[in-house]
């Protein structure tokens, strides 16, 4: 068998006759994957003497490769369902393929491409690509879309400038659909090469995307067509782009746990959850960590979760016995399954950034103290019965503490975040952790009973095991609603208990997260 044809398709009913026309003359066999196409593709595509084999999408690189495997012939000519090969091109083809003394083994074509029924010469649409060679001699790789030809070592590759034309978009509502469903793809393979794209990134490649080919690549003497070509060009960039932020976004959070600590405030626990709903990062899990809390935390706790359906939420109550906040996040974090965990208190309401600022400053070696603004009584009331929302001329009100904690600046951020091992500043109503490091020092000590030092115990133990805090600064941002002080009358006892800890130079509490099964 001298030549095999692969082709994948996809719902291509006014086109792969045409496609298959082009080819039968000179091929041997005709190898086409379908991926489950609604329309009549697979039965003209049997009419016309082609093998088919439907299978579900796998993306591009995977599909052509499943095609490629079930070719036989001693070369393979791999063209898209929306190309036709020229009559100039098909005596080329058979020539190389009736002579046993080719210089190639790997051929380039010249693609001549019509778009919007028009020949379109410039733009850089007019290119060479990689469509025929000796079977083994070019692999393909399995990127999800724009996959890559790969030849083998050392061999040389012709040229050939008798063309293939394809036929790309006849109107705008095929290049849109073909736009979206491409874009996706690009995204989810972007998103699987860890590219990030921000907001000043997608603006200059959409302007340089236009310009490069309406300019610097003379679409412009394609007329209306090149135009168009160029415009939707880069909004396919844009779109592109867009779908990968939205991508890096809805990903962002998947290995991470966000803790809430509650106790019989269930107004604020509301304002709190509230400002997580509103987050650009959602969690994978919210966790609450009640401890001991009455009927009405329970009830809402119950609607709130049947109010989100999608988003894993879990009540870890115990009885109330006492201020055991320990336990109570200890209980939570052995119900978590996140990789990094944040801890919070349900008295704060969150800037929306909160949580993607945790995890895109997350670093090995480190956990992540925040901080916070202190409300005023006035002003807490006054935003607990009316707006939900901080807005950003707040840094000009009164009632409001630490007004420099009100502003989120990357570039701020980046110079005043430090590194230390010092207890200055350590609060547990804004930490993070990676959760193999909480496993290490066994989590909170359960023996720190009472208001107080429990958040400093668990950093010395850190500081102990080699663990470093990161103090985010510009960034994180909290707002904590204003309450009554909580009984301080087991501070001296809990102030007693963390010098011990510090002289014995403890790295793993006495009473912790090991007496619970994780999950």
């Amino acid at each position: 068998m001298r030549l095999s044809v692969g082709i994948i398709t996809y719902n291509e009913e006014n086109r792969i006759g045409r496609t298959l026309d082009s080819i039968k003359e000179i091929a041997d066999e005709i190898i086409i994957v379908d991926s489950e196409s609604k329309d009549k593709t697979v039965e003209i595509a049997k009419s016309k003497g082609a093998k088919v084999f439907v299978e579900k999408w796998k993306g591009y690189g995977l599909q052509k490769n499943s095609a490629l495997e079930k070719c036989k012939g001693e070369w393979i000519l791999l063209i898209d369902a929306d190309e036709v090969i020229s009559l100039k091109l098909k005596k080329k083809i058979k020539n190389i393929i009736d002579n046993r003394n080719n210089e190639y083994n790997v051929y380039k074509i010249k693609l001549r491409n019509i778009c919007f029924k028009k020949e379109i010469k410039f733009g850089g649409w007019d290119d060479y690509v990689i469509r025929l060679w000796r079977n083994g001699k070019v692999k393909i790789n399995n990127r999800e879309v724009h996959e890559e030809y790969v030849v083998e070592e050392g061999e040389k590759i012709g040229k050939l400038n008798e063309k293939i034309v394809h036929y790309t978009y006849d109107t705008i509502d095929q290049f849109l659909e073909k736009l979206n469903r491409y874009t996706t793809q690009s995204a989810i393979q972007y998103s699987k090469e860890r590219k990030k794209a921000d907001i000043f990134k997608i603006y200059i490649k959409m302007f340089y995307r236009f310009i490069k080919m309406y300019i610097f690549q003379f679409g412009f003497l394609d007329g209306y067509e090149g135009y168009l070509l160029s415009k939707y060009s880069s909004i396919y960039t844009m779109t592109k782009y867009t779908k990968l932020r939205e991508e890096y976004f809805k990903n962002l959070g998947n290995s991470t746990s966000l803790i809430v600590t509650t106790y019989n405030w269930p107004e604020a626990l509301e304002m709190c959850l509230n400002s997580i709903m509103r987050q650009t990062v959602i969690p994978k899990e919210i966790i609450i960590a009640d401890d001991g809390s009455k009927q009405e935390t329970i009830d809402f706790v119950s609607d709130f979760k049947k109010s989100y359906p999608n988003i894993k939420i879990i009540h870890s109550w115990q009885e109330d016995d006492g201020f055991r906040l320990s336990m109570s996040r200890n209980k939570a974090i052995s119900k978590s399954s996140g990789e990094y965990v944040i801890i919070i208190d349900g008295d704060l309401i969150l800037e929306k950034h909160f949580i993607q600022d945790h995890i895109e400053n997350k670093e090995k070696g480190y956990f992540i103290q925040g901080s916070r603004v202190i409300m005023s009584s006035k002003k807490s009331k006054v935003i607990m019965e009316g707006s939900e929302i901080i807005f950003p001329n707040a840094f000009f009100e009164k009632g409001f503490k630490n007004k420099f904690n009100m502003i989120r600046n990357k570039f701020f951020s980046k110079i005043f975040t430090k590194k230390d091992k010092r207890l200055n500043g350590i609060r547990g109503c804004n930490m993070s952790f990676f959760k193999k490091d909480l496993i290490t020092v066994n989590g909170f000590e359960e023996k720190i009973i009472g208001w107080g030092r429990e958040d400093s115990e668990i950093a010395i133990r850190l500081f102990n095991n080699g663990i470093g805090k990161k103090k985010l600064k510009f960034s994180a941002l909290t707002y904590h609603i204003y309450h009554n002080e909580n009984d301080r009358s087991k501070l001296d006892e809990n102030d007693k208990f963390l010098i011990r800890v510090i002289k014995e130079n403890k790295k793993i509490s006495e009473k912790g997260l090991n007496r619970y099964e994780r999950s």
